[in-house]
């Protein structure tokens, strides 16, 4: 059974409902940019945040077929999200989650992959980028680095869960605290933010942290980069960038890897 620690909805929170989560367990809220009727304004991220709640923040207009996923549409959203970002005071070095929100079949990839190109060339540098979609959509995204955070959903994913995702979304429409939500696990901070710094959240008995941190990192049996970057606070496309990884999929027991720059 899988931790529930974070939920997504549309339901626009309240001081006393974010309250109410937050009492169920609920750390991280998955909240919509933008002008339409499920978007989080100024005065509700301040809500959640006064409730100790960190949000992780989704753009998504129409993403639901293949003739949406251009890279000038990739670039408007982007755009777009960052200035409403902004907007809400969101925290700097905190990510935007752009939707591919339907069963994306093997021909729309490349469509997909211009869209997040388009995304990279439009967002405010002060955000990151992640992705929400099936476990094909992601597995595509990560193999070509297009993105920073990985969002999935059980749904159009046929069993299968990716073994480098930030966020998991499990359960969909059920009721919390009176409001209709979906169930998500998070395994890190997956570009949250609270208007502090937002910093990877690790868990010290899997991951314990070195006294002294060296620059590399011998691979462990069952490691793989996204487990190496969560424990070193790094992400998968600095690994790959620091040691010429030229398949994610294919480390080894026993490989040495770059984990930091050194020092100059």
């Amino acid at each position: 059974m899988r931790e529930l620690n974070g939920i997504d909805c549309a339901t626009k929170l309240t001081e006393s409902l974010a309250a109410r989560l937050k009492s169920e367990g609920i750390q991280y809220v998955c909240r919509y940019l933008g002008n339409s009727w499920k978007s989080m304004s100024k005065i509700e991220a301040d809500a959640i945040i006064g409730a100790g709640l960190q949000i992780v923040s989704i753009w998504e207009t129409n993403p639901t077929k293949a003739a949406y996923f251009t890279e000038a549409q990739g670039k408007l959203d982007a755009v777009e999200a960052s200035s409403y970002a902004a907007a809400i005071a969101q925290t700097e070095g905190s990510a935007i989650y752009f939707a591919v929100d339907y069963d994306a079949q093997a021909r729309d990839m490349d469509a997909i992959l211009n869209y997040f190109l388009g995304v990279r060339n439009g967002i405010d540098q002060s955000y990151k980028v992640g992705v929400y979609g099936s476990y094909s959509v992601l597995k595509t995204l990560y193999q070509h680095q297009a993105v920073d955070y990985f969002w999935q959903t059980t749904s159009w994913s046929r069993g299968n869960v990716a073994n480098f995702i930030d966020i998991l979304q499990y359960q969909h429409n059920t009721t919390l605290s009176g409001i209709q939500v979906d169930y998500d696990y998070f395994s890190c901070s997956a570009g949250s933010w609270n208007r502090e710094i937002s910093q990877p959240s690790f868990n010290k008995d899997l991951f314990p942290q070195p006294a002294v941190s060296p620059t590399t990192y011998t691979v462990q049996p069952g490691d793989t980069l996204s487990k190496i970057a969560l424990r070193w606070g790094t992400t998968v496309r600095e690994l790959v960038t620091l040691n010429n990884i030229e398949n994610p999929d294919l480390i080894y027991a026993g490989q040495i890897l770059q984990v930091a720059h050194p020092p100059k």
